[in-house]
């Protein structure tokens, strides 16, 4: 489970390529502008599937939703439910019906976040624009980043942004080893304009959980 929880962030790996000697700046545009639309978008939600691949085989899948605004955001799966109000993080495990409470390092935070590339790519990567033009029938710019520290937990990261909107579509997420992880994003909806309370932990939706406050 908490396999699973570290992989989804990232809320976003070592290539045969080699490590360019400096940021090329078309790719860093365009990471740019893919932020701009989160913050624009006053309230983004979108729908995504997971795919673990162990030496180089698909595992199962998994279904998610994510919520986001600022800083702040809500995932959803089978497996569990996270909020992040800019500060406190709860995660509801429903198989063992508890949520634990934890204040989260901003690493942490980027390994739960499947979009945590907003981020990530302003330090410790070195990124490129690929050659990559269409993904299930869209037209795409294609980005990949490098981390510049073979210690960081995923050593590449390859981006589809839609042309159109500048949203990300798909991501990978590679390991220093054989393995990865896929997400697919579909589903975009903009301006949601939720609440503060959005993404607090609603104790009264689950009036069962035990509490594990880790802080």
């Amino acid at each position: 489970m908490k396999r699973i929880i570290y992989i989804l962030t990232t809320a976003f790996l070592l290539s045969a390529l080699p490590m360019m000697a400096q940021k090329e700046a078309g790719a860093k545009a365009i990471l740019e502008k893919t932020a701009q639309a989160f913050k624009k978008a006053d309230g983004i939600e979108a729908d995504f599937i997971l795919t673990p691949y162990k030496h180089g085989v698909a595992q199962s899948p998994m279904k998610g939703n994510i919520q986001l605004m600022g800083e702040n955001f809500r995932l959803t799966t089978t497996q569990m439910v996270t909020w992040f109000n800019g500060k406190t993080q709860w995660t509801y495990l429903p198989d063992n019906e508890e949520v634990n409470i934890s204040t989260p390092t901003r690493e942490e935070l980027e390994s739960i976040n499947p979009l945590a590339f907003l981020t990530l790519y302003k330090s410790g990567y070195v990124y490129q624009q690929g050659s990559k033009t269409s993904y299930q029938g869209k037209s795409i710019m294609e980005i990949r980043l490098t981390a510049e520290d073979f210690n960081k937990q995923w050593s590449n990261l390859t981006l589809y942004i839609d042309r159109s909107t500048y949203l990300p579509l798909y991501i990978k997420l590679k390991e220093a080893g054989k393995d990865y992880h896929e997400i697919a994003i579909s589903n975009y909806r903009q301006g949601m304009g939720w609440k503060k309370s959005h993404f607090d932990f609603a104790h009264k939706e689950y009036p069962n959980a035990e509490v594990i406050d880790l802080r």
